[in-house]
């Protein structure tokens, strides 16, 4: 029987972008003599289906078939678990974003590693494009440009969702799969791998599986650099605890983040001695995670994506979401990905215990 692999996309109202991903999956080669059946997966997190206008342009003819679902209940978690479900019978499915562009040779150098290392989960570096007139720091920071930071083959603690292939072991065993109180926030996906390695899951790097993205300009501002690092740092933490909580969790999270304060002086110190921009960004990108780790242990973070969404478009009717994070049960509030079960919609959204 024939490998079924699917590619699952979520989306929000980015028609443009939408569209050139989806041709790109399209344009994907195969590993020669292989016996994949890959289909796509696209979730719509727009209650109204803005994307549906897109995917009528790939229709019958195309190589591989696209299956879509609307997810009204606004948020990434919400979305990234209904594209689990929509999985769950295949044997790996392939997380990517809808800002990003696949190379034809993109698709086989992820299979080939997957087949290669035996590994439950493989991941790939991203590779920003940045836009006309993108302010000069962006150049030579690694912000938007994850390639070189590990080799082929090397196991990781962690991964994201923006270019990685989850074995079905993998989201049948560690389930729920992506907790709602990282609604608006990100780090779901953090919060998901951490818990993955930790069952014992294998999860390893493939440098050559390298996948393109659009930076928009609103992320090549000192503004955005520094909230993204506190967003990053607070999810960090808040992941963590949720995971793990107790007085032990606490202290340790509260020993990174103030190694992360302190390192972010030395890159400074650094920096400003020896004339290198590079780590003076890393001083910044690091004392700014420092503090939102420290925020995070208290539930503070960002919400980096409720203004696109909108707080007033919740499917449920119900009030907007506190600015930190919602109400819930904890945890286990998120349900398991089971076709059998109600969609993780139905549930309200879950707080740190």
């Amino acid at each position: 029987m024939s490998t079924s692999v699917a590619i699952a996309v979520i989306t929000f109202r980015r028609p443009a972008l939408l569209h050139a991903l989806l041709a790109s999956l399209q344009a994907q080669e195969l590993p020669e003599g292989s016996d994949y059946a890959i289909r796509i997966v696209v979730v719509d997190n727009d209650a109204e289906g803005s994307a549906a206008r897109v995917l009528e342009e790939f229709g019958a003819g195309t190589p591989y078939p696209i299956e879509s679902v609307v997810e009204a209940e606004p948020g990434i978690p919400f979305a990234r678990e209904r594209s689990v479900e929509l999985c769950w019978n295949d044997d790996a499915l392939i997380f990517v974003d809808d800002d990003e562009v696949a190379p034809p040779d993109w698709l086989t150098t992820l299979l080939k590693a997957w087949e290669s290392t035996g590994a439950d989960v493989v991941t790939g570096p991203v590779k920003g494009n940045l836009p006309p007139g993108a302010p000069a720091w962006n150049h030579y920071s690694d912000v938007h440009d994850s390639t070189g930071r590990h080799t082929t083959g090397e196991e990781l603690r962690k991964a994201y969702t923006n270019n990685t292939l989850v074995s079905r072991r993998v989201y049948h065993a560690v389930t729920p799969g992506f907790h709602p109180a990282f609604r608006y926030t990100g780090s779901s996906d953090l919060h998901f791998f951490l818990r993955v390695h930790r069952a014992g899951f294998r999860i390893v790097w493939c440098e050559e599986a390298c996948i393109a993205e659009d930076v928009p300009v609103g992320r090549t501002t000192l503004r955005w650099l520094v909230r993204r690092a506190f967003r990053s740092g607070s999810g960090d933490t808040i992941s963590r605890l949720l995971i793990r909580p107790g007085a032990v969790s606490y202290l340790m999270v509260l020993a990174y983040a103030s190694a992360r304060v302190i390192s972010a002086i030395g890159y400074a110190l650094a920096g400003l001695l020896l004339g290198r921009k590079t780590h003076l960004l890393k001083a910044v990108r690091r004392f700014f995670s420092g503090v939102g780790s420290l925020a995070g242990i208290v539930g503070i973070n960002h919400d980096e994506y409720r203004e696109r969404h909108g707080a007033e478009s919740r499917a449920d009717g119900g009030e907007p979401v506190p600015g930190d994070l919602a109400g819930g049960d904890g945890p286990e509030s998120a349900r398991v990905a089971d076709p059998e079960r109600a969609s993780v919609a139905d549930h309200p959204d879950a707080r740190l215990p």
